[in-house]
């Protein structure tokens, strides 16, 4: 195919990788921003456990512990998203070397694995399937595999001993009031607000 009807003007291969790699390039800086906002977030979540502790309120504190948890695996979420990018980057770069002595793009396995990877990860996901079709139809890679990222089943079992773990790290000095029972079947305004915070983590 050639670069004119894929674009709609006539473009080098190697203005095509250098524009891949600008993309690739911003979204690393989109996700070291939002690593920065999970890591402040994260701050403020743990006030709000000793808070909570305070008062003797341990349904809140777990819910609020259990948000952390969430917090920290969205961002090795993110830190793999940014490994892949790099990886991607640097076989791209390995590309334009490569097309200084043949002329063209070649196929590239260590680029096909990368994005493979990259977009099963829900942080990059959409960006990695717009460039993956570009990069089909220039011959670097062949069709790319769009699953998400499947969660370990294990997962919840795992998530209360972590909950455990944040709870006694957090709470080491912490002395508690004696806890008040809640009834079971009472779901206050800030019940829902910390479970749309839960929801919203488990999508990164």
């Amino acid at each position: 195919m050639s670069l004119s009807f894929l674009f709609g003007k006539t473009v080098k291969p190697e203005e095509v990788v250098r524009k891949w790699q600008r993309e690739l390039r911003k979204e690393e800086r989109n996700i070291e921003r939002s690593i920065r906002d999970l890591e402040r977030e994260e701050q403020k979540v743990k006030l709000e456990i000793k808070q909570a502790a305070k008062r003797g309120d341990q349904k809140t504190a777990r819910i609020l512990a259990k948000q952390i948890v969430q917090s920290r695996r969205a961002k090795e979420r993110m830190y793999k998203s940014k490994a892949e990018l790099h990886s991607i980057s640097l076989a791209l770069t390995h590309q334009l070397a490569t097309m200084k002595v043949s002329g063209a793009l070649a196929k590239s396995a260590a680029v096909m694995q990368s994005m493979n990877n990259a977009i099963k990860l829900p942080a990059i996901q959409q960006t990695m399937m717009a460039m993956g079709r570009e990069m089909e139809k220039m011959g670097l890679i062949e069709e790319i595999m769009d699953d998400a990222l499947e969660l370990d089943e294990d997962e919840e079992d795992e998530a209360q001993e972590e909950i455990d773990k944040v709870l006694d790290s957090i709470l080491l000095d912490i002395k508690p009031v004696p806890v008040q029972p809640v009834p079971e079947a009472v779901n206050t305004q800030e019940d829902v607000d910390l479970q749309a915070r839960l929801h919203a983590l488990s999508a990164v």
